[in-house]
């Protein structure tokens, strides 16, 4: 992806917490894992893709590293599976709008996504 950087924030995630559902209709996401390690579970929902309706889990640590770019309408939540806080930090394509997030929550339990996440430690 060659869209500039506009905006970049760090988060951290404790061990067993889990972040998410969320997916933007504008922004694209750009995650890198610099701390920990996560697991980022993604589901497609855009009707024209060749994925739509799939899952795929991204495993990135200090150990694993790499940047995940998150199209727009692919819902996206992160869980640390370490042992410590885990750290990301994010480069989204648009700058945060706190008039008008473009940030769109879907409950963990929800109906809408067929995954379930192990309740592991910190649950």
């Amino acid at each position: 992806m060659d869209a500039p950087l506009v905006y970049v924030y760090q988060a951290s995630v404790r061990p067993g917490k889990i972040k998410g559902w969320v997916y933007h209709e504008l922004q694209e996401d750009r995650l890198f894992v610099s701390l920990g390690t996560l697991k980022i579970v993604l589901f497609d929902m855009r009707d024209d893709s060749p994925t739509a309706g799939c899952i795929n889990e991204v495993h990135l640590s200090e150990r694993n590293r790499g940047l995940l770019t998150i199209p727009r309408f692919v819902a996206h939540a992160v869980q640390n599976i370490g042992n410590c806080d885990a750290l990301f930090i994010n480069m989204p394509t648009k700058p945060f709008n706190h008039l008008d997030p473009d940030k769109i929550r879907i409950p963990l339990n929800s109906d809408k996504i067929p995954y379930k996440f192990d309740r592991g430690p910190g649950w």
